[in-house]
């Protein structure tokens, strides 16, 4: 980024030259508004936080989250981990019908 104007530029016979300094300002203005746009970019990634029409990260999150469940949730990652381990006959049930 250059400057229409050095600082020094600014000044004419001790006095601020105010058209010189609002190119200043227009020139730093437009420098920093394609971080408005990297922001929206990010934002979009992520997700809206309000969860309405949320995507992104916060989507995949939440799908994760669906996936896994809970115990009682029937076809959730965690039921069948349930449902399984109770199928299985537990290691004293095993060792005690070995022995006996």
């Amino acid at each position: 980024m250059t400057l229409r104007y050095t600082f020094r530029h600014l000044f004419y016979g001790g006095k601020i030259q105010k058209e010189r300094l609002y190119k200043v300002l227009e020139d730093l203005d437009s420098a920093n508004s394609g971080d408005d746009s990297r922001l929206d970019d990010i934002e979009e990634a992520i997700g809206k936080a309000s969860g309405t029409g949320a995507g992104g990260i916060l989507k995949d999150v939440k799908d994760v989250k669906d996936a896994i469940g809970t115990e009682s949730t029937e076809g959730t990652i965690l039921a069948r981990i349930k449902a399984l381990e109770e199928a299985q006959p537990s290691a004293e049930t095993t060792q005690s019908e070995e022995t006996g």
